[in-house]
């Protein structure tokens, strides 16, 4: 999904492919052989939807189906991250909740509304506590009706390893945009246009300026209702979209959903105590509002549209 828009004040090598069932853009300066750099960046991004997918066969469709596996460090890497996200967001962001957005109609079902029988049927085997991973075997086991979903943190993961492929090749500056949600630049002024998340078509709300970094954005133009609260099992509907800038595309691409189930007070906060920062958009009495953690309008130079209030937390 995204809400951000992506003006680049330079032309390095660009190119774009499908990947993971989404537009992705690989750009790179400064090497000497840039389209064997950029065949290193998307062979990153498909090694992660190779083993990371739940739209087509792969390793994390087989550890589903079996309920066990020893895993590629890939997937226990994201694993890992995943659950530590869950517990730090009090399971706001969820690995587990597969068996929800499935029974919903993800995954290319027909879209439905569960009963509240189904509700608590499903949550009942949603949650980090019903994954068991044996860090040093490299072995997962899943309690049963389990299953993993890492839509809202793959990508991310994804994003991480092209863009290191960019780097080791030592390129001056780079950039991976996968589907406009997972977005990492190094190297070179990126202003980035906040959507306007009710009509994309629209003007945006507002925008602000990377360097270097990495961005996420939940929420907004995608399907509605798309984001389910992994504790209650509904459609979470605090803010219209969350978006992160963090030290890595995995924390931002998990944090960004994390934020969007939990708005913006207790979300907010939760960048704030891991050290990420960002913001959400939400109406309140009719009007477009930003609000963002303490300094990130400063320090990004974010700057509202004409009619859109930016709201600043205050420090600690």
């Amino acid at each position: 999904m995204m809400l951000l828009a992506m003006i680049l004040l330079a032309a390095p090598t660009s190119e774009v492919r499908l990947v993971m069932g989404t537009r992705a853009e690989v750009q790179v300066a400064g090497v000497e052989d840039s389209a064997a750099v950029v065949d290193a960046a998307f062979d990153a991004l498909d090694l992660v939807d190779r083993s990371m997918s739940l739209w087509k066969q792969s390793e994390l469709t087989r550890l589903n189906r079996a309920g066990e596996a020893r895993v590629s460090p890939e997937l226990q890497a994201v694993l890992e991250h995943a659950l530590e996200v869950a517990t730090a967001s009090e399971g706001a962001f969820d690995p587990t909740v597969e068996p929800l957005v499935r029974a919903t109609g993800g995954f290319g079902g027909a879209r439905r509304r569960l009963t509240s029988a189904e509700r608590e049927r499903l949550l009942a085997r949603v949650g980090a506590r019903h994954v068991h991973l044996d860090r040093p075997n490299g072995s997962v086991r899943l309690d049963p009706g389990t299953a993993l979903d890492l839509g809202g943190i793959a990508k991310g993961f994804a994003v991480d390893l092209a863009l290191r492929a960019l780097r080791a090749a030592g390129a001056e500056s780079g950039l991976v945009d996968l589907g406009q949600s997972s977005v990492s630049v190094f190297g070179q002024p990126l202003t980035l246009e906040v959507r306007n998340p009710e009509r994309p078509d629209a003007a945006p709300w507002a925008r602000f300026e990377l360097s270097e970094g990495h961005v996420s954005t939940s929420g907004g133009d995608q399907r509605e209702d798309h984001i389910l609260d992994p504790r209650t099992g509904r459609p979470a509907h605090r803010v219209l979209s969350a978006t992160v800038i963090a030290s890595s595309a995995i924390e931002a691409d998990a944090l960004s959903t994390a934020v969007f189930v939990l708005g913006a007070e207790r979300g907010l906060a939760l960048l704030e105590r891991r050290h990420a920062a960002g913001f959400v958009l939400r109406r309140r009495r009719g009007r477009a509002v930003v609000e963002a953690t303490a300094g990130l309008r400063s320090r990004y130079g974010l700057e509202p549209a004409a009619g859109v209030v930016i709201q600043e937390r205050s420090r600690p």
